[in-house]
């Protein structure tokens, strides 16, 4: 079996980047301006059926937003939601996403007490085609 994180990890950003305005990292930017998004840990396993060989991925999103208050982080979160599950993501001709939500959402003040921290993670199943 192919692992499909890759193929995954730029569809989300190819994603994100055509449905909304934020600038999306790979990685946390040295001097960034906010509001930005960051791509977070992801965690695969094997999982298959009689049918099918595949994986089942939970991928992390990070947004960061020093918007006094919420509304900020929680218009970035939806605007991803939106972006991520309004249609199958574009996985190429080897995968094929079986299914993909939201598994869950936190949104933390971070430890400097001015940066609002959301915290998307997202499940995919994923077969090899």
């Amino acid at each position: 079996m192919k692992s499909p994180t890759l193929v995954l990890h730029e569809a989300q950003i190819t994603r994100i980047e055509a449905h909304t305005d934020y600038t999306v990292y790979d990685e946390n930017p040295q001097n960034a301006s906010f509001p930005y998004v960051t791509m977070g840990a992801v965690t695969a396993k094997e999982w298959c059926d009689k049918l099918a060989d595949g994986m089942e991925i939970y991928s992390t999103i990070h947004v960061w937003s020093r918007y006094h208050g919420r509304k900020e982080a929680e218009e970035m979160s939806d605007a991803i939601l939106q972006a991520l599950t309004s249609s199958p993501l574009n996985l190429g001709s080897s995968f094929l996403a079986a299914l993909d939500r939201l598994d869950s959402y936190n949104l933390i003040i971070d430890i400097d007490g001015k940066t609002r921290h959301g915290i998307l993670i997202f499940k995919y199943l994923i077969e090899e085609n």
